[in-house]
């Protein structure tokens, strides 16, 4: 059979399963519909596209005798499944084309409308929405069918988990608001207009209640995507700015490879869940990413047999980049292991080297005082003494880019700054037009270049949030003291205390029992909807200490009552993915993570230039 894509559905094949597992489900090639194809006419299509106006038409004329071409390009018998609803004047199109329907042997919505990028993180593929979400001066006409978009998208996210939610959002977001409203609508007609689907807690479905979905926006914490993170997937999409999730990274290579001597080439790396190795560390502190992989590769350099994969090791030197690229030679038959273990080495040496570079570990350590309120010793600052700092950094940086990433820092975690203090920060930071832009456009999505009134910094910063993150901090880096806002809501979900006036629910929320689970008649809720639709604490001094490597991989974890999921219109940060995992490392729900897109603080930057 032969399978025709569009760009949409081919970026959730290859997320979601890959062009491989395709081949193995007797595919014999995969066709862009955009692109000139060869005939296959013994073949037949299976066609997976997105339900746009553009693909339908392209669909259309495969059909459509032409004077390009008489015949079919492939057998008689036509697959069709789209990855979402198909809006009425497109299936009218298709209905009208006699040639293409009395060959279909299949017409399905498959409601697959969504990228995973983790197991347990996924995103919406929007990568120019954050414009049409937040401008402000251009009516609500764009706001809205944006809106719509990621309600229905987000449909097929919960369908594709079995899952009902119960619907929350911040009540003090507009767009968080709008988006449950609207997100409640479209998911209780898909579940009155599909009889045989099924949620967990709807009766015959016990073994899980029905899950929550906590909607938030992204201008709720603008801070935390703005941070310099060192934690291994953070700081690769920070500073080696992965494309699509490849990165390049420098490697060498031996005489074997080349016909040379050795020589250092670029390599490319795919970062998803197919590489154990990325799933295992991505979320761990670069120095204890940089010290498990010396001491795995050393274990297996060491070992007599070389198979030794974990071992806690006396010796605890780390490998050069020479000597791995030697080991990796001389033992051919772990050839496929060492590759991998050296490839991480390699990129997390590349973080290091930029870390040290640009001084990062010092620019973090500002960063940090301003996010929390307090310095590494707990000392809060004077706001005269917060300005000096970070002027005299700007004065001591050549990059305008950092620099204007620190003084958004300053802004945000201020809420603005004194008038006296702007212009001598902005003649340091020395910006080019468009990063001036970038930072007065913080004005247009809430957040003040001026305070409004004078205020003391402890009535300015010393608000629960900023305490919370400094004590409930587990890291052992002075560097990752600041905790984003993410952490507490979900442990709040989790405990049960999160406040029903700040983040309110569409519908009441039913009593649940000790587990999570739905203790209400769980049939009469699907029987309701149905019916409704019809009408209508360590030392922190040490920043890079060398952990102890216990060599035991992380065991799983099974998780206890209902799942929650998060969505966060705008985009969603690697920390904020690596603070959910930490809450399900120490047990509780699942929780699933989503947004528009997964953003590095450049990309949110040119976000805000887009206003």
């Amino acid at each position: 059979m032969v399978m025709i894509l569009d760009e949409s559905s081919m970026r959730i094949i290859s997320s979601a399963i890959g062009m491989y597992t395709l081949m193995e489900a007797r595919i014999k090639t995969v066709e862009h519909i955009s692109k000139k194809r060869a005939p296959y006419r013994e073949s037949a299509p299976i066609y997976f596209l997105a339900p746009t106006e553009d693909s339908v038409n392209r669909l259309i004329a495969d059909w459509t005798p032409s004077g390009d071409f008489k015949l079919p390009l492939y057998a008689d018998s036509i697959f069709l499944y789209f990855t979402s609803k198909l809006p009425d004047e497109l299936f009218a199109k298709i209905k009208n084309c006699k040639p293409l329907v009395k060959r279909l042997k299949a017409f399905v919505e498959v409601g697959i409308d969504f990228l995973p990028k983790e197991a347990r993180a996924f995103h919406l593929d929007m990568n120019t929405i954050f414009t049409d979400l937040f401008q402000k001066n251009e009516g609500n006409t764009k706001t809205l069918v944006a809106i719509n978009q990621i309600a229905d998208k987000l449909v097929t996210v919960c369908a594709s988990l079995n899952e009902f939610p119960h619907i929350r959002y911040r009540a003090s977001s507009l767009l968080a608001t709008s988006l449950a409203k609207i997100f409640h609508q479209k998911i209780t007609q898909f579940i009155s207009t599909n009889e045989s689907w099924w949620y967990h807690g709807d009766g015959q479905h016990t073994e899980k209640g029905r899950c929550t979905l906590m909607i938030l926006s992204r201008i709720d914490d603008f801070l935390s995507p703005l941070m310099h993170e060192f934690t291994y997937q953070a700081m690769v999409y920070d500073l080696l700015k992965p494309k699509d999730d490849i990165i390049t990274y420098k490697a060498e290579t031996s005489a074997k490879e080349t016909g040379k001597t050795s020589v250092t080439v670029d390599k490319d790396a795919i970062l998803n869940e197919n590489d154990t190795v990325w799933i295992e560390l991505r979320t761990k502190h670069i120095a204890d990413v940089i010290q498990i992989l010396s001491t795995r590769i050393r274990a297996i350099v060491n070992s007599s047999t070389g198979v030794t994969l974990n071992t806690k090791g006396d010796d605890n030197a780390g490998l050069t980049l020479n000597q791995m690229a030697n080991a990796l030679r001389a033992l051919p038959e772990y050839k496929e292991v060492m590759s991998k273990l050296s490839q991480h080495m390699h990129m997390s040496h590349q973080c290091m080297d930029i870390l040290n570079k640009d001084s990062l570990v010092d620019l973090s350590d500002l960063e940090q005082t301003l996010a929390t309120g307090k310095t590494e010793e707990g000392r809060v600052p004077k706001v005269s003494e917060l300005v000096h700092l970070v002027e005299e950094e700007l004065n001591q940086r050549n990059d305008s880019y950092t620099s204007l990433r620190l003084l958004l820092i300053l802004v945000v975690s201020q809420r603005g700054l004194r008038a006296e203090d702007q212009g001598g920060l902005y003649m340091a930071a020395n910006l080019d037009p468009y990063q001036l832009k970038i930072l007065k456009n913080l004005e247009k999505i809430g957040i003040p270049l001026v305070h409004q009134e004078q205020r003391k910094l402890k009535e300015i910063i010393r608000g629960k949030r900023v305490v919370a993150a400094t004590e409930e901090n587990d890291s052992e880096y002075s560097s990752s003291r600041y905790v984003c806002n993410l952490k507490e809501t979900l442990q709040k979900m989790q405990d049960g205390t999160l406040s029903i006036q700040e983040y309110p629910s569409v519908q009441p929320m039913p009593d649940l029992d000790d587990t999570g689970r739905n203790s209400r008649n769980a049939p009469s809720v699907r029987q309701n909807v149905r019916q409704s639709a019809r009408q209508g604490k360590s030392n922190k001094s040490d920043k890079f200490r060398k952990p102890k490597f216990s060599g035991k991989d992380s065991v799983k974890k099974q998780f206890s009552g209902s799942r929650h999921i998060v969505f966060i219109a705008g985009g969603m940060c690697h920390s904020e993915v690596r603070c959910a995992q930490e809450l399900m490392d120490k047990g509780g729900p699942e929780i699933i993570l989503g947004s528009t897109r997964f953003i590095s603080p450049s990309q949110l930057m040119d976000d805000l230039a887009t206003l």
